[in-house]
């Protein structure tokens, strides 16, 4: 069960961060386009806020994976003759 909610959520994750990329990608073009340096600098503070935010995204995620990973069995369990009880 925590196996499918940790695939749920880095497909969810995911998702959000295409879209969040995306809208860097366009957010870097008006940087790059913009003339008014009161105006890029606006939006460069908005770039960066948005970057913090998918970084934050990332460990988040990356934290996950490692806790699961800790969590995760070594080696599958298989039950024997000789490890049941008599």
């Amino acid at each position: 069960m925590h196996l499918k909610g940790l695939i749920l959520f880095l497909f969810l994750s995911s998702i959000t961060l295409f879209g969040e990329n995306r809208d860097i990608h366009n957010l870097l073009e008006k940087v790059h386009q913009e003339a008014n340096m009161q105006e890029k600098q606006k939006l460069i503070e908005e770039l960066k806020q948005k970057l913090a935010r998918v970084n934050k995204n990332i460990q988040e995620e990356a934290e996950a994976i490692m806790k699961a990973k800790t969590k995760s069995p070594l080696s599958t369990y298989s039950v024997t003759e000789s490890s049941t009880i008599k």
